[in-house]
C-alpha cells in the first residue's frame, strides 16, 4: 500500500470484491484459490450474518450461529490469501482499465470488481437533492474532491469523529466550512470537537440538513434549527454517514432496476466489461446458500475474464 501524497493511500490488486457477506467471502475465496491477487473490502456495518442468529438451513449445518458461518467464511478466504480490508466504498470508476473504488482513506486499483455489498440499508434517509446533486457538488469523500473546493464555502453533515477528521481536512484544504450535526446522537469526541472549535469552523449543532437546492450545480443547503428554516449559500456539500451504494452505482454507470437492485446475467456480469455482481444486491434468492453461490460464479467469472485479457 502506497501513501500518495495526499492523505489518501493506494493499492494495487487484481480483483476487488465489494462486500464481506457470503458472496464477497465467496468470492474472495474462489479468486484468491485461483491465484488472484484479491482484495475483500468489507464495510464497517458488517454482514447480517454478523447479528447473530440461528441458520438452520445453510447446507452440511443442522444449525449454526450466523456469526460463526461468517467466521468461517472469512477464515476460509484469507487461507487462500485473500487480504481482508476494512472500510466503505464512497466513489466508483469502474468503466475503464485499470478500475478503482475509494473508501475514506484508500483508493483500490484493480482489473476486475465484484460487488456484493448485500442489501443493507442506510441508517438515515437520503436528503432531497443530494442524489440528483451527486458529483456536481454533493460528494461523500472530503479526501477526494476537498481539493475541488479550496476557498468557497461547504457544508458538511455528520456527527462522528469521521466526520470531525474529514470537517478538519477540508478547513484544512482552504474551504469555509458549515458544519451541520444533523439529528443522529453526537459521537465526536472531546479533544476532536476542541480542535475544530479552535478553527473556527461554524458549527451548527442540533440542526437538521432538510434539502440540497441548485439546477447544474449545489447553490445552497436549506436547513432546520430550533424549527426555523434557514439558507446557507454554499458551492457543496460533504455528507459523512452511511452511504445507499445504489446512487453511488448509477453514477458509475452500473444499471440499476425499478427495485434498486443490480442488473446481472446468468453468469452475474454487470452492464460494464470486468465488473460482476453477487449476492442481495442483485435481488436474487436473498438467501445465505445463493449469496455464496452466486459469489462463486462471479468469481470464476472474473477470473476468466483476467485470463482472457491476459491472453489478448
Amino acid at each position: 500500500m502506497v501513501d500518495s501524497g495526499s492523505g489518501i493511500k493506494t493499492l494495487s490488486t487484481e480483483i476487488v470484491i465489494v462486500g464481506g457477506g457470503p458472496a464477497g467471502l465467496t468470492a474472495g475465496l474462489y479468486a484468491s484459490r485461483a491465484g488472484r491477487k484479491t482484495s475483500v473490502l468489507v464495510g464497517r456495518t458488517g454482514s447480517r450474518l454478523s447479528i447473530g442468529y440461528s441458520l438452520e438451513n445453510y447446507p452440511g449445518f443442522i444449525s449454526i450461529d450466523s456469526q460463526e458461518l461468517l467466521d468461517k467464511f472469512m477464515k476460509h478466504a484469507e487461507h487462500f490469501g485473500a487480504q481482508i480490508i476494512t472500510g466503505d466504498a464512497i466513489d466508483y470508476n469502474i468503466t475503464a482499465d485499470p478500475k478503482y473504488v475509494t473508501t475514506r482513506d484508500t483508493m483500490i486499483e484493480a482489473r476486475a470488481v465484484i460487488l456484493a455489498p448485500g442489501r443493507s440499508m442506510p441508517r438515515a434517509k437520503m436528503i432531497p437533492g443530494e442524489e440528483r446533486l451527486l458529483g456536481m457538488g454533493v460528494s461523500y469523500c472530503a479526501t477526494c474532491d476537498g481539493p475541488l473546493y479550496r476557498g468557497l464555502k461547504v457544508a458538511a453533515l455528520g456527527s462522528t469523529d469521521d466526520a470531525a477528521e474529514d470537517i478538519l481536512l477540508l478547513n484544512q484544504m482552504g474551504s469555509e466550512v458549515y458544519w451541520i450535526s444533523g439529528s443522529e446522537e453526537w459521537q465526536v469526541s472531546a479533544s476532536l470537537f476542541e480542535d475544530v472549535q479552535k478553527r473556527q469552523i461554524t458549527i451548527f449543532k442540533d440542526t437538521t440538513a432538510k434539502e440540497i437546492v441548485g439546477d447544474k450545480r449545489v447553490e445552497k443547503l436549506l436547513i432546520d434549527k430550533e424549527e426555523k428554516r434557514e439558507e446557507l449559500e454554499v458551492s457543496g456539500v460533504f455528507i459523512f454517514r452511511d452511504i445507499p451504494a445504489a446512487p453511488l452505482f448509477r453514477r458509475a454507470g452500473i444499471e440499476i432496476d425499478h427495485r434498486q437492485c443490480v442488473k446481472v446475467d446468468r453468469f452475474q456480469k454487470t452492464n460494464i466489461e470486468g465488473v460482476f455482481a453477487a449476492g442481495d444486491v442483485t435481488c436474487g434468492g436473498m438467501q445465505v446458500v445463493a449469496a455464496a453461490g452466486e459469489g462463486c460464479v462471479a468469481a470464476m467469472r472474473a477470473v476468466s475474464y483476467l485470463r482472457k485479457k491476459d491472453q489478448s
